[in-house]
């Protein structure tokens, strides 16, 4: 069975630009709704309870079936984006 990707291929890679738009679009979804349960929730705690969330998970079970490419590019970019959102929680809370 033929598995078709998500994301156009160039020359036979994956167009990287397209993993990172669709990286950053998850995220921001993802952070969206995370928002919600944390609104109630003080700052320094969101911090904690967010840098537990296990975000490489999440991206590889939306993305299965894509290649070790494709996961790797847009694992790398949500974990990148997590931690700076803890970061800036963190600094906030200071």
């Amino acid at each position: 069975m033929t598995n078709i990707s998500k994301f156009d291929h160039i020359d036979g890679q994956p167009d990287e630009d397209q993993i990172l738009v669709w990286s950053e679009e998850f995220f921001f979804n993802l952070l969206s709704l995370l928002y919600a349960f944390f609104s109630n929730v003080d700052i320094k705690d969101a911090a904690e309870r967010m840098s537990l969330i296990p975000f490489d998970q999440l991206v590889l079970e939306q993305l299965m079936d894509e290649s070790e490419v494709v996961k790797a590019i847009a694992t790398a970019r949500v974990n990148e984006l997590a931690e700076m959102e803890v970061g800036f929680l963190k600094a906030y809370s200071d």
